[in-house]
């Protein structure tokens, strides 16, 4: 299979993974509205609630990373599309992809090891409910780190494809 067969079928993982994150908004939703109907109404507040919430829509935001950079729907600075020559822009943006390559190398690097030793010697919030999130999240982070990697380069490789079909 060649390189750009397998950042097709990264991208394609990627929307795919960032769009069906998009249901745990939709759960995060429906557990805020029942700890307000819980709280107001029976006056019986949950321990547990908020940190699902908090959960379900970091996970949503650390998997929809991949997604938000193969729709290139991120925030850019797009003035200087205007002011330079398209080639020039297309440069920019290969070069932009390689900084941000290195950028979320080092991110991955970095939560490694936190991630191997929070799975290792499960770490619980301390809360109330006391759910083990900051294992949960830095094993996530370090998976979504992959995730976004893999499309950065995948959109890097893509980049390269478009100028040879044209």
């Amino acid at each position: 299979m060649n390189l750009v067969k397998l950042a097709n079928t990264a991208s394609k993982a990627s929307v795919f993974i960032g769009k069906s994150s998009g249901v745990f908004y939709a759960v995060a939703i429906v557990l805020a509205v029942t700890e307000v109907i819980a709280r107001y109404v029976f006056n019986s507040p949950t321990s547990w609630n908020l940190e699902i919430i908090m959960a379900l829509c970091g996970s949503a935001w650390l998997l929809s990373a991949g997604a938000v950079t193969q729709q290139q729907r991120h925030i850019t600075v797009t003035v200087m599309e205007l002011v330079v020559s398209e080639s020039v822009w297309k440069w920019m943006q290969r070069l932009a992809l390689v900084i941000s390559l290195f950028a979320v190398a080092g991110l991955i690097w970095a939560a490694f090891d936190p991630a191997i030793h929070a799975i290792n010697n499960i770490e619980r919030s301390g809360s109330a409910f006391n759910p083990p999130l900051p294992t949960y999240f830095k094993a996530l982070l370090l998976c979504a780190g992959v995730l976004f990697f893999i499309q950065l380069l995948a959109n890097l490789i893509l980049s390269f494809d478009e100028e040879a079909e044209q």
